[in-house]
């Protein structure tokens, strides 16, 4: 697989997380997919004006802790119409930026989803290191996952999934709908969506692609990591990517 490919790229940015599009949006154009045809998406409750025809605006409210998070499959399914005019979506946190060329060479790959190598859970760092370890353990919730025979050899972070957009797009509607179902029973998931992220990918791990937790480089953690950064999650302060 090689360029020409339609990618559908989702920013969620409410309230200050707006502040990340500029440097999001300039990255993903230098150094993301570069011989692609880009779409991002931004949802925010901010205003922009005369943004490139290659980024698009619906208007979300920003919605209190965890829902923004935990609401995140119904939000990108606003888009949803135009979504399904790309052949892949990749979701990339408003806090995250690639920093170094990502060619479509290394990137696409047979597999119909993909997910990132939480680093937390490559580095050994605790609650990884033994059962339950970080997966939701409540039987009540849509996201449980049964921990008893040992713990699961990856576990993704919510920060960069994606995948060819008829696969994705059933994931993200299963998603929403695990979630709501949840919410009608009080029950929120421990990792917000990314416990759901999990449940999901774990229930079909022959789909999903698992790249290295390069694509998720922690910033906090950068001095623990034997790896250099291909996608940055930022530093929340003083973060030497944002200036």
């Amino acid at each position: 697989m090689g360029g020409n490919m339609k990618v559908a790229i989702t920013f969620i940015g409410t309230n200050k997380y707006l502040d990340f599009l500029p440097k999001y949006y300039e990255n993903i154009e230098k150094y993301f997919l570069p011989n692609s045809e880009k779409t991002i998406f931004a949802f925010t409750d901010g205003e922009l004006n005369d943004t490139p025809d290659n980024l698009k605006v619906y208007h979300q409210e920003h919605l209190e802790w965890p829902y923004i998070t935990l609401k995140r499959f119904e939000i990108i399914n606003k888009a949803r119409k135009e979504i399904d005019k790309h052949d892949w979506l990749v979701f990339i946190d408003a806090d995250a930026l690639p920093v170094v060329e990502i060619t479509e060479e290394e990137f696409f790959t047979d597999k119909p989803l993909f997910g990132v190598h939480h680093p937390c859970h490559f580095l050994g760092m605790e609650p990884h290191t033994q059962a339950p370890g970080a997966y939701d353990q409540n039987p009540d919730c849509e996201a449980y996952v049964d921990t008893s025979k040992g713990l699961p050899e990856v576990y993704y972070q919510g920060c960069f999934w994606g995948g060819k957009v008829p696969n994705v797009c059933a994931m993200i509607d299963e998603l929403e709908a695990r979630v709501n179902r949840d919410l009608e029973k009080n029950v929120v998931a421990l990792w917000h969506d990314e416990s759901q992220i999990n449940k999901y990918f774990l229930e079909r791990l022959d789909m999903v692609h698992t790249y290295g937790s390069e694509y998720a480089f922690p910033e906090v953690f950068k001095d623990y990591c034997q790896f250099s950064p291909k996608i940055v999650h930022l530093a929340k302060d003083n973060s030497s990517y944002q200036t």
